[in-house]
């Protein structure tokens, strides 16, 4: 996160009620936005705004976000979450797209809970690859190795604290794509994590953890270059759950483990599409990367990670279920 002195900052706290006047939205790009200083005032935060830099810093006894003129991206409790389209500057005000106040600010803001009696009890564990898909390759190490390791660790951690684990895959089989968020259904689990691991055809350059959960529709996905967008897809029945788990998972991630924050993204991966409950696809580092090597290859950092991810779930689990009898 960019440094800035709050001294800089001019005061942005305008009455809650302003939030909600037709005069706070406007259209930048052709796509309706929102002014970031009205939408902090409604939600009972506190904006300070460095016109010189472009940054805004929003707090409040429980949350801390920040955002920055002209990126694509916003950090919340220092965990960066990536927009579908960029904070914009206009008559030194920022504004955010509607879109992702929707699908983004809310979920973070306001937490999805589960109906009174619900609870998540069962949870979809996808080693992705297998069999005749190798995945990734680094040298002789093929991703669907590792996946499988690493799911097999999460599985015991999960059921140790009691849950209920599906495993898509047991052992070195391809299960197709469409199958994976079919089988997690049949079983019916309550979440599905699918786990894989990154590479870059040149090198160790690019390193880091990446969370993805499913674009909205008629949003952009994270790599996304033409501002293209998408219709509705079943599992955009999810859109906020399958925020807030990616950000869970991710920031238990990041909090623990020793990782570059590559953010928590957006992509229409097609289990992602099909699932028939919350889920998310878990990139835990490049295999051709030094830094992240360590983490993927050794069995003490595999088992450093599968706890954190689980952390991840549980304080999913915990804040969906809030309020409802042990």
């Amino acid at each position: 996160m960019l440094a800035v002195g709050l001294g800089l900052f001019q005061s942005a706290q305008l009455p809650a009620s302003a939030a909600g006047e037709p005069g706070n939205r406007v259209v930048l790009n052709g796509r309706p936005y929102v002014a970031l200083a009205e939408w902090a005032a409604a939600n009972r935060l506190s904006a300070r705004w460095n016109p010189k830099t472009g940054d805004m810093r929003m707090t409040n006894r429980w949350t801390r976000l920040y955002f920055k003129a002209d990126t694509q991206r916003v950090e919340h409790e220092g965990v960066m979450v990536w927009l579908s389209y960029p904070v914009l500057r206009t008559q030194d005000r920022l504004y955010v797209s509607q879109r992702d106040v929707e699908s983004v600010l809310t979920p973070l803001m306001q937490p999805p809970r589960l109906p009174s009696g619900r609870k998540i009890l069962s949870v979809a564990i996808n080693a992705g690859h297998g069999g005749k898909d190798p995945g990734n390759m680094a040298g002789a190490r093929m991703e669907k190795q590792y996946t499988l390791l690493l799911a097999k660790e999460v599985e015991r951690l999960l059921r140790r604290a009691g849950l209920k684990v599906v495993m898509v895959r047991e052992r070195d089989v391809f299960v197709a794509l469409e199958e994976r968020p079919s089988v997690a259904k049949t079983r019916a689990a309550d979440l599905y994590i699918s786990l894989h691991y990154n590479a870059t055809p040149g090198g160790d350059e690019a390193q880091g953890l990446e969370t993805y959960c499913l674009t909205p529709a008629g949003s952009s996905s994270t790599n996304d270059r033409g501002g293209h967008g998408g219709g509705y897809l079943p599992g955009n029945r999810f859109d906020r759950e399958n925020l807030r788990l990616a950000y869970e998972v991710h920031r238990a991630i990041a909090s623990q483990i020793e990782f570059v924050d590559r953010g928590v993204r957006h992509a229409r991966f097609k289990e992602l599409t099909l699932a028939a409950m919350p889920a998310i696809l878990v990139e835990g580092g490049f295999m051709n990367s030094r830094e992240d090597g360590r983490k993927i290859y050794s069995e003490v950092g595999r088992q450093k990670y599968a706890a954190a991810l689980v952390d991840g779930i549980l304080a999913y689990k915990r804040l969906v279920e809030r309020g409802q009898p042990e």
